[in-house]
């Protein structure tokens, strides 16, 4: 096992949330291209036709609730197509699971752990329950790389099964 120097700590400390930082910023960019990407397809349900109406109504939706309405919308639409269904379930399924794992990478706090090269995501207070999660450069790399697949992935329903 290395010894490491009070430099050498320091020095892959700020290494460490430099190369973290930049990715979880670009997370932010990520998301919310998705979640306009997200609303301008509800907006736009049925060729536009409740535009205004929409627009005045997602404005005000959480990530969630525009999930929620995007399900809904397909189940009306598509309730005897299997594989409109399908895709879109996949296509929900996972957006929950980003949608979880981007409001905890925004609302828990960070720190860094340099002699294992790993940032730290921890959510809820001190002095409750708290929940840990540890990340590699790498692994906050693929969880961008998700939202990004989930993005163009949404294209691709708009595409193919418009609501």
């Amino acid at each position: 096992m290395k010894e490491w120097t009070g430099i050498e700590i320091e020095r892959a400390r700020e290494a460490l949330e430099q190369a973290s930082s930049a990715i979880l910023g670009r997370m932010i960019f990520e998301f919310s291209r998705l979640e306009m990407n997200l609303g301008l397809v509800l907006v736009w349900a049925n060729e536009g036709s409740k535009l205004e109406g929409l627009t005045k109504s997602v404005a005000g939706f959480t990530f969630h609730k525009k999930l929620e309405f995007l399900e809904e919308l397909v189940r009306t639409k598509y309730q005897t197509n299997q594989e409109a269904m399908g895709a879109h379930a996949n296509w929900l399924a996972e957006a929950h699971t980003l949608r979880g794992e981007r409001n905890d990478l925004v609302h828990g706090r960070w720190g860094v752990e340099p002699t294992s090269n790993q940032v730290v995501n921890v959510v809820g207070l001190p002095t409750g329950e708290q929940s840990e999660r540890r990340y590699t450069i790498p692994e906050l790399k693929a969880v961008l790389v998700r939202m990004q697949h989930l993005r163009q992935q949404l294209s691709e329903l708009r595409e193919q099964w418009p609501v």
